[in-house]
């Protein structure tokens, strides 16, 4: 059974749910709860870009202060109900030697390093991210073409 490493732009969308690809990130959800998936695991780091991505949602008129709020504890949720395993985010010496080989940003390397570190796929909805490494990391791996996990 797979386990996955999610960027923080998949788990936005289980909360913005007016972003694209949301029916790809919800079957992401979906797919752990009938047991297709194993594990969802994110960085601490990402808990931080999720906050902040509420955030924006919330100065941008999208979303309003209560709203942003119940979304923050929903993250949470997912976190208590153990849908979202939150691990350490990798050594900052190797995301940083990451960053530097592959030219990708440190915010970008943690996830990446993480996956490495775990042996299994990342999923990410950022096209700049997954279009900077799909050649040489194919393990990255890009929400819209994720399918229906098949019973195993």
């Amino acid at each position: 059974m797979v386990r996955l490493v999610l960027n923080a732009s998949v788990v936005v969308k289980w909360l913005l749910i007016d972003e694209p690809l949301t029916a790809e990130a919800l079957q992401v959800e979906q797919d752990f709860r009938d047991g297709q998936v194993e594990a969802l695991l994110i960085p601490e780091f990402c808990l931080w870009e999720v906050a902040n991505a509420i955030w924006v949602a919330c100065r941008r008129g999208r979303i309003d202060e209560p709203t942003a709020k119940d979304l923050l504890q929903f993250l949470q949720s997912y976190i208590q109900q153990g849908i979202l395993s939150v691990l350490q985010n990798p050594p900052l010496s190797d995301v940083l030697d990451f960053a530097l080989r592959f030219g990708v940003p440190v915010y970008d390397s943690i996830y990446i390093v993480l996956a490495q570190r775990e042996g299994c796929p990342l999923l990410t909805a950022d096209e700049r991210l997954f279009q900077a490494v799909a050649d040489s990391l194919p393990f990255v791996q890009w929400l819209g073409d994720y399918k229906r996990q098949d019973p195993q």
